[in-house]
């Protein structure tokens, strides 16, 4: 399948992983942002990344010109009307998702295909909001973070998702070298459903003295292989992300393991997010880099410490 251009619309981690993976492949994206200041800060936060992949020897200078250029960032969704493949990639909101394919709805040639990276949000439930004549144009491409180095992705068919539309998710998926794993459309599907638990037991294990920060990760690691533990992949992730993922299965699902660790709150509040702030249960400098804290083995104390200082 050959793809020369996609829309993204959202500039948040995944938007942003998508839209670098796909210009990466030769595509142009055009990627939407709700405003001029969101907009300018996505791409500062674009070329941050890229700089960091060169600091990695991943790629030259050179090749990431290249792939900014490939960007364009735009406000104006009208820009994507014209485009075979939209990807929405916003907030794990219900009603913004809606909103955003009603507009796409009426803006979008007929023969476009509209996919969304929800990945706790029912797909038919946000297909009824389109007019019923193009509810079958959208299916769900959940892509996983970080979305450069993850080769899966879980592709959802909804109630009234077409099988071109499926075959064109499955041609982009390809496109972009992930390996699709068809899932039920069923809240958080396979990967979210089971990595939530997992960052929440992780949080909630802290929060009540079991064990200290680096000892749950370096334990998960080593049990698993992984490259990071629970606490630190919450932190590449956003705690604020995930406390909106936690929040929507546990309204979903009405299961306590989704219902969200007291810690886990007090953090986002806080502005403790992970990465995109500089401090979660780890320390971040501006590029996003983990830097030393001073703190040998972060205990709950020393984080009610942090959390006491922080405004």
């Amino acid at each position: 399948m050959h793809i020369d251009a996609v829309g993204v619309v959202g500039g948040g981690t995944a938007g942003r992983g998508i839209s670098i993976a796909l210009a990466s492949r030769g595509v142009q994206v055009t990627l939407v942002e709700a405003s001029h200041r969101k907009l300018e800060a996505t791409r500062e936060l674009l070329r941050d990344q890229l700089t960091r992949e060169i600091a990695r020897w991943a790629i030259t200078e050179a090749e990431r010109d290249a792939i900014l250029a490939r960007i364009d960032g735009t406000t104006d969704l009208e820009e994507v009307a014209e485009l075979p493949i939209i990807v929405e990639a916003i907030h794990e909101k219900f009603g913004s998702k809606v909103k955003l394919f009603q507009k796409l709805d009426g803006i979008c040639n007929s023969d476009a295909t509209f996919i969304t990276n929800t990945s706790t949000l029912a797909l038919s439930r946000i297909a009824e909001g389109m007019a019923r004549v193009r509810r079958p144009d959208l299916v769900g491409l959940h892509f996983l973070h970080p979305v450069s180095r993850v080769e899966v992705v879980e592709l959802v068919r909804g109630r009234m998702t077409s099988d071109r539309s499926v075959e064109v998710a499955r041609g982009l998926a390809a496109f972009m070298d992930k390996e699709v794993v068809e899932v039920e459309e069923y809240p958080g599907y396979v990967t979210s459903r089971l990595t939530l638990v997992l960052i929440n037991e992780a949080i909630h294990t802290l929060m009540e003295g079991v064990a200290t920060r680096d000892s749950i990760d370096r334990a998960m690691k080593l049990r698993f292989g992984t490259a990071q533990g629970p606490l630190a992949l919450a932190d590449e992730m956003g705690l604020d992300s995930i406390l909106r993922a936690l929040e929507s299965m546990w309204h979903e699902l009405g299961l306590i393991q989704y219902r969200p660790c007291p810690l886990l709150r007090r953090m986002v509040a806080r502005g403790l997010w992970g990465e995109k702030t500089g401090r979660g249960f780890y320390m971040y400098d501006e590029d996003g880099a983990r830097i030393d804290d001073g703190i040998e083995d972060l205990s709950l104390p020393r984080l009610e410490t942090i959390l006491g200082d922080t405004p």
